[in-house]
Parts: C-alpha cells; sequence; structure tokens
C-alpha cells in the first residue's frame, strides 16, 4: 500500500510580496474542497515566520487591508484540521524580526537558513536560535489548533527552499523542540548557487528514514535522530520544464509577482523564474523534477505513479510506504488536472493507495508500527 502525502506549502512569495487570501485562503481553499470529494488528506505546512510578521503587524495597525491576514489563517488551518486534514510546520527564517513598513515587508536577508540564525543552537526562549525558533513554530501551531482538535501535536518540519544543510544544528534543534519529523530533502538535489545543497547521495525519493546525526540526507541508526520523509522526485532533463502545464504555471506565478499588492523588500530572494542565462545554463543537463500537483499534467501525475506502483515491493502488507507529493497554495491553478489525478485514484488504485498525513505516518513509525525504513 503506497502512503500518498498531499503537502502543501501554505505561504505568500519569499521576497515578501503577495497577498494572503489571494494566494494562501482562497486556493487553499478551493484544494480543500475538492480534496474533500475524493477522501484526499492535505498535509498543511504553514509558514510561522510569515504568521508571526502578519499578526504582529495586524496588531499595531501596520497593516491596512480591510481584513486580518493571521486570523484568517488561523480560521482556515483550524477548519483544515477539523475536516481530517494535518498542520505541520514550515520556516523561511529571513521572516524572523520582519517588519511592515511604507506598504512593503522588510525581511532579514542574512537568515537564509535556520543555522543563519544569529545565536546559535541557542535554547528555548531564544526567538534568534534553532531551538528557539523550532519551540516558538512547534507551540504555536499546537496553541492555534488545540481549541478544536486537544491530541493534535505538530511533529515534522520543512526548511524554506529546501535548504535544510548544514543539517546537524537543525536535527539536534528539532529532536531538542520535540519534532520528529524533516521532510526537506529532494533526491538528487545539487545546486552551489544562493545556498550550497548536495542532497545526490539520499537513499530515495520515497519510503523514509531515519537520520545520520549530522545531515538529514544520510541515514543513521533505526529509532535515533529524526526521521526523513523526502519530496519525491525524478531525475529528469531539464527539458522538461517546457511542458505546457508547468510553463503555464510559471508564467502565471510570475505575472501575479509582478502585478505584486504590496511590493517587496528583500531583492536578494530567490526569483521563483529562472533567468534566461540560467535556462541556457541547465538546457541539457538533468535535474530533479518535484512531484508537484501544482505543476504536473493530470497524464503526468499518473504516469508517475504508476511507476512507483509497479517498482515498490514493500516488505509486507503493513509496511509504511510514504510518496511526499508537493505544492505551493500561491501556485494551485490545477484544479483540473489535480480533480483527474484524484478521480483516477478513486476509481483504479483502491487497494494500492492510501491518502495519509505526515503526522499519521509520524505517529505510527513512533508507535513502532513500523520496525524497519522501507525505500525502494
Amino acid at each position: 500500500m503506497i502512503n500518498l502525502v498531499l503537502s502543501l506549502d501554505y505561504e505568500i512569495f519569499g521576497n515578501g510580496s503577495g497577498d494572503v487570501r489571494r494566494d494562501m485562503i482562497d486556493p487553499t481553499s478551493r484544494l480543500l474542497t475538492l480534496c474533500g470529494h475524493y477522501g484526499a488528506k492535505v498535509t498543511i505546512f504553514l509558514e510561522v515566520g510569515e504568521y508571526w510578521a502578519m499578526k504582529k503587524a495586524d496588531e499595531d495597525g501596520s497593516l491596512s487591508l480591510g481584513y486580518s491576514p493571521s486570523r484568517e489563517i488561523e480560521e482556515q488551518v483550524r477548519n483544515a484540521v477539523c475536516k481530517g486534514h494535518d498542520a505541520q510546520l514550515h520556516l523561511h527564517p529571513w521572516w524572523i524580526g520582519a517588519n511592515f513598513k511604507k506598504n512593503c515587508w522588510r525581511l532579514r536577508p542574512e537568515y537564509r537558513r535556520i543555522s543563519d540564525l544569529p545565536n546559535g543552537l541557542g535554547s528555548e526562549d531564544d526567538p534568534f536560535s534553532v531551538v528557539g525558533v523550532l519551540t516558538r513554530g512547534k507551540r504555536t501551531l499546537e496553541e492555534m489548533i488545540h481549541t478544536v482538535r486537544p491530541d493534535y501535536e505538530c511533529l515534522a518540519y520543512r526548511a524554506g527552499e529546501f535548504w535544510g544543510q548544514p543539517s546537524r544544528k537543525l536535527i539536534l534543534g528539532l529532536r531538542r523542540a520535540g519534532l520528529l519529523a524533516d521532510s526537506s530533502v529532494i533526491n538528487d538535489m545539487y545546486e552551489m548557487e544562493p545556498i550550497p545543497t548536495d542532497y545526490r547521495n539520499a537513499p530515495s525519493s520515497d519510503g523514509y528514514w531515519w537520520t545520520s546525526s549530522d545531515d538529514i540526507s544520510d541515514s543513521g541508526p533505526i529509532g535515533e535522530n529524526i526521521i526523513e520523509f523526502p519530496v519525491y522526485s525524478r531525475l529528469c532533463p531539464y527539458l522538461t520544464n517546457f511542458k505546457w502545464t508547468k510553463l503555464a504555471a510559471t508564467i502565471k506565478r510570475h505575472s501575479v509577482e509582478k502585478a505584486d499588492v504590496h511590493g517587496h523588500g528583500m531583492t536578494t530572494a530567490r526569483k521563483s523564474t529562472a533567468s534566461a542565462s540560467g535556462v541556457i545554463k541547465n538546457l541539457f543537463t538533468k535535474k530533479p523534477i518535484k512531484y508537484d500537483f501544482c505543476k504536473l499534467s493530470a497524464k503526468d501525475m499518473i504516469l508517475w505513479l504508476q511507476h512507483i506502483i509497479n517498482n515498490n515491493r514493500p516488505a509486507n502488507k503493513e509496511s509504511i510506504m510514504p510518496v511526499v507529493m508537493l505544492g505551493h497554495s500561491k501556485d494551485y491553478w490545477n484544479d483540473h488536472n489535480l480533480e483527474q489525478f484524484l478521480r483516477y485514484i478513486q476509481a483504479e488504485c483502491e487497494e494500492k493507495v492510501r491518502f495519509s498525513t505526515l503526522a499519521e505516518l509520524t505517529d505510527r513509525i513512533r508507535k513502532g508500527g513500523q520496525s524497519t525504513e522501507i525505500t525502494s
């Protein structure tokens, strides 16, 4: 049985541009409604740094939007969890200490990775440290959701831009904050700019592993450190990016960013669209293409799933076989293709695919529902 996880990075744009209603609330509402028709569960990765900044700006009167972004985020996340979906922790550290001035978010570009926070590993009461920000993030989600589901636990984390290296402080911080799992690895991801990231030695694109103490992309002793749920990807020619569905999403995102409601204060953030020189440079290389339900056609999503089913042989019927799909609320215009994909699963894969959340899988592994790692 494949445990299919629909994970959604729930955020505006990385440079501070965007509008919460347009880029988070409205698309996520459509997604949750569609998934509800097919019994599909969504794991929402709430960008807590954005949420903290927006809540502070709401409270001090900096924003003049005619609505409260932080309040609408809270309501949507609570309602989603009440309907059987999940919410977990996501963070772009440059939002730590951000504020809204002159119609613009002023971010902290020096904090690109969690390990770049100025006070190192730190402690629970230090918001500019790894342990402090992770502890606060976990508490924020639990306090938000306990009002509607008292047994809820925040168990998993995803790094902004998937920048989970260097990993030692991250792994220690997750453990000290009480977080058990991570989902930041893209198998075969390799970049030198803007941040060095090398996941080429990751064990797999699916399944899970217990990490080493030094690197989330290395496996370590079972039961120690943290559980890694990689985002499923396939190493493909870069030209794969030029399929119409993916191109359309990229063009749409670019037009939305250009017509931004606020402008932004972080010009050094990674751009969502590659430069012309970057495209030419990568044209004949292979890159990991993520299993993205916002950018792939129904045909490609189905073909990928068929490949996964045909190439995975779990040890037994109780084996946990996670396959983590990816989406972003700001990219979700792919309703028609996703519905065709969900309809296919309902009609053809009832005995082969189960929709799961990362909380469910983490809890099952924690309680001994699976004694060994499963990777393809």
